[in-house]
């Protein structure tokens, strides 16, 4: 018997309860949804209302601009949706290799959805009965691990230790400054007055 999966969802991440969970702070995931419409009439809207309305009467919230594709299957003629996200978000291989026959048997209209769309707030997307979750792909992530420097002038606190910081040089200086400052205002003032 498989374990349950969290807060009763599927491993699509779809809560069975109340629709398709999209948790805090998520980055770097793309949703593909196929969309169950006439391609025909989908392009009619799209041409009378623009991608962002239907998008948002599809799923039922707004989305950014630029922050998901609405587009025709035909689109990708030669290409195909497996090799539209492998090419074009960095998908890696092993992901596609999952979805392959599935993403490539699409046909109509299909409707991503990037983790930027959701601005880091959890949402919970209860999308209209025309979606079709069809999966969830992370883009690949640049590997940001660093090889260590072995160099000792790399190593911390590795220049010459200073045992007392410098201390100011003490003297009349200062004070005689003051002193000269003080005279020549009271030669100006005395000036202003006799003059």
């Amino acid at each position: 018997m498989s374990e349950p999966h969290p807060r009763g969802m599927d491993p699509a991440g779809v809560n069975n309860v109340m629709g398709l969970n999209i948790p805090r702070n998520e980055q770097g995931l793309i949703r593909v949804f196929s969309i169950s419409r006439p391609p025909e009439e989908l392009t009619n809207e799209i041409e009378e209302n623009g991608k962002s309305s239907v998008a948002a009467s599809l799923l039922g919230r707004d989305l950014p601009e630029g922050e998901f594709e609405l587009f025709a299957m035909s689109d990708l003629s030669g290409v195909g949706l497996s090799g539209y996200l492998a090419e074009g978000y960095a998908v890696p291989a092993e992901q596609i290799a999952q979805h392959r026959r599935k993403l490539d048997a699409l046909d109509g209209y299909v409707l991503l959805i990037f983790s930027k769309a959701f601005n880091g707030e959890e949402v919970i997307l209860t999308p209209g009965p025309d979606l079709t979750l069809i999966g969830t792909f992370g883009e690949a992530q640049p590997d940001m691990r660093s090889t260590p420097i072995d160099s000792e002038a790399a190593q911390a606190y590795s220049g010459t230790p200073r045992q007392t910081p410098a201390t100011p040089p003490k003297g009349a200086s200062g004070s005689a400054l003051v002193v000269i400052g003080v005279v020549v205002l009271l030669g100006l003032v005395l000036w202003g007055l006799l003059g």
